[in-house]
């Protein structure tokens, strides 16, 4: 009688089966076809981390603001960073980007030589589309498939592009980047 019992409840209970998470392999690249759509789901577990945080209140929750009223950018990984680059660049906020978003290293360097590092804003300013491309191809930060992260230098990365992924793109094919004080900086782009 329980076995009969068992029978007849498992054959009512079927596992539901359900893709997650597919991205074709090169599906980042120019030109790519497939057959099966990507599905993308927010990942639980490791890749979780490398994920955007996003707020309930629509706030970026990687954007503290002081009760002075300026911001504070936090920037835990490379694609923390990545989102403040394309963020400052696309508002147009170039004391933002001198200030939070490039290294002190780089700013160094600008005032040496006499200028402010607000020009390094001018200078990618124009090339934000290819910047745009150049992080498209990198979907999770030195966590993507194709990018390799490599020290060079002290607290400095590089996090760039190899291989096919690094095809078709006009100048960058990846950034250093130094941790200071906790946060990632950007040094500047790798061609």
């Amino acid at each position: 009688m329980l076995a009969l019992l068992w029978a007849a409840l498992g054959v009512g209970c079927q596992q539901e089966e359900r893709i997650v998470r597919y991205k074709p392999f090169l599906a980042g690249l120019e030109g790519v076809q497939t057959q099966t759509p990507a599905v993308v789901e927010k990942p639980k577990g490791p890749l979780a981390a490398a994920e955007l945080p996003t707020a309930a209140d629509g706030k970026d929750p990687l954007v503290v603001e002081n009760p002075d009223g300026s911001k504070t950018l936090i920037s835990r990984c490379g694609l923390h960073l990545m989102h403040h680059i394309q963020k400052t660049l696309a508002d147009g906020d170039d004391k933002l980007f001198a200030s939070q978003v490039l290294s002190q290293m780089t700013r160094d360097e600008y005032l040496g030589r006499g200028i402010d590092p607000r020009e390094a804003f001018k200078t990618l300013k124009p090339r934000e589309k290819e910047i745009a491309k150049l992080f498209s191809r990198m979907p999770l930060g030195e966590n993507s498939p194709n990018v390799t992260m490599s020290t060079v230098g002290h607290n400095v990365f590089r996090v760039q592009l190899v291989g096919q992924a690094a095809k078709g793109l006009e100048g960058y094919t990846g950034f250093d980047m130094v941790l200071e004080k906790g946060s990632w900086r950007l040094r500047w782009f790798v061609t």
